[in-house]
């Protein structure tokens, strides 16, 4: 086998090669050097912008909400324990979801005023979210409650951190007997998460102002549940279906973001099939390559074969040669697709908008697996391309090559 690698290294490398064999070599090269980038980076993009939506879906959502069908619940400690007996539960905190109307002067906006504790919201919602102004202050405690107001909807209003919004709650149709119920909140702090749409429709306000609304401290809508990893959520819910009441209804993160993953799933489909062009492609390259490289190289094959080589020795060397040619695009391949990945996520090269993408750069994580999975999809296309020409080397006699020599 060295004397096969070194025949290999000869006839690919050496500076007394017949100059067209370097030319196809490097067109050879190149064109696996594109591939494996284009496969890499456009694998890391359909990753990098998957990643990035758990990421922000996961810090704005809990990861399991338990609902019901009724308009609410009771508040039920015994269900609790028995729900933090899961050791994939990390934290478990009740909450009211209210549809509500917030007022400042001449301005309206309807918002959901989602109510929770103030160090639940911190240890599972807060990590998302920007202070645009202020910060998390509930006032659990006095009797006009702080409210936590994304910037959307503070900008609709014209509301600053200090300012006095009016919250509005309709029930059926206002009348004399079933007036409009209103409540004032102070402006504590205003975020952003970078979703436009989320930041204009969520506030936060402590769980003892919906307890006011309510008229009861033990009423909710359910329960949001924290895990020890996100992609357990599926798992977990088939857990708390099957040791729970018949009307608790757990809903995941990836349920209730399900339009956002479909979209994703949608646009694996064309990635793939361009995978498979540009590996066919890279295959085609390298059989067009080998083949060159026999039809310049046929007298040295017959001088090889006429001195004794055995015709499994010319097969062996030309599968060398197209590995060899196939390592060496792979490789820089991706290094240069791990220098793009560097280059795009720190000096962001191409700019996206935050309010349509949810980030403000292209996302790029090309990660191992990936690569591992194009290394081996290229050696294996590799390894199939060669099969073809060094057959035909392997059939070359000697006698008719060198007939005229």
């Amino acid at each position: 086998m060295k004397f096969l690698f070194y025949l290999s290294e000869r006839t690919l490398f050496h500076k007394r090669s017949d100059q067209f064999v370097p030319f196809i070599r490097i067109l050879a090269i190149i064109g696996l050097i594109i591939g494996t980038i284009a496969m890499s980076v456009t694998l890391g993009i359909l990753r990098g912008f998957e990643n990035n939506l758990v990421d922000k879906i996961t810090g704005f959502e809990a990861h399991i909400r338990i609902e019901s069908f009724k308009d609410r619940i009771d508040l039920d400690p015994d269900y609790v324990s028995m729900l933090l007996k899961n050791p994939d539960i990390t934290t478990l905190a009740p909450y009211v979801d209210l549809e509500t109307l917030l007022r400042k002067d001449d301005n309206t906006e309807g918002v959901i005023l989602e109510c929770l504790h103030e160090a639940d919201f911190l240890n599972m919602l807060y990590a998302s979210k920007q202070n645009a102004a202020g910060r998390v202050d509930f006032r659990e405690n006095e009797a006009v409650k702080g409210v936590y107001l994304g910037i959307g909807a503070a900008e609709y209003l014209n509301a600053a951190v200090g300012d006095t919004v009016t919250a509005l709650f309709i029930r059926g149709v206002p009348s004399p007997f079933n007036p409009i119920t209103r409540f004032e909140l102070i402006v504590t702090g205003i975020f952003t998460t970078g979703m436009k749409e989320f930041d204009a429709s969520y506030a936060y306000a402590p769980l003892s102002f919906a307890a006011g609304v309510q008229g009861s401290e033990d009423q909710i809508s359910g329960y949001q549940l924290l895990l020890t990893d996100p992609l357990l959520a599926d798992e977990v819910s088939d857990w708390i279906n099957a040791n729970s009441a018949y009307h608790y209804l757990p809903v995941t993160w990836k349920e209730r973001n399900l339009l956002l993953f479909k979209w994703l799933q949608t646009q694996k489909a064309p990635i793939i099939i361009t995978f498979g062009i540009i590996a066919l492609v890279a295959m085609v390259n390298i059989i067009s390559t080998l083949v060159m490289i026999v039809l310049v190289k046929e007298r040295d094959t017959a001088v090889l074969k006429s001195m004794g080589m055995k015709p499994s020795d010319i097969r062996k060397k030309a599968v060398i040669d197209g590995l060899t040619i196939s390592t060496m695009g792979l490789g820089l391949g991706i290094l240069l697709s791990k220098f793009l990945e560097w280059g795009q996520m720190k000096f962001a090269w191409i700019k996206l908008s935050a309010d349509v993408y949810f980030v403000d750069r292209l996302p790029i994580e090309i990660s191992w697996q990936v690569i591992l999975i194009i290394v081996l999809v290229g050696f294996a296309l590799s390894l199939i391309a060669t099969l073809a020409p060094a057959r035909n080397a392997s059939r070359i006699r000697p006698v008719e090559v060198l007939r005229y020599e």
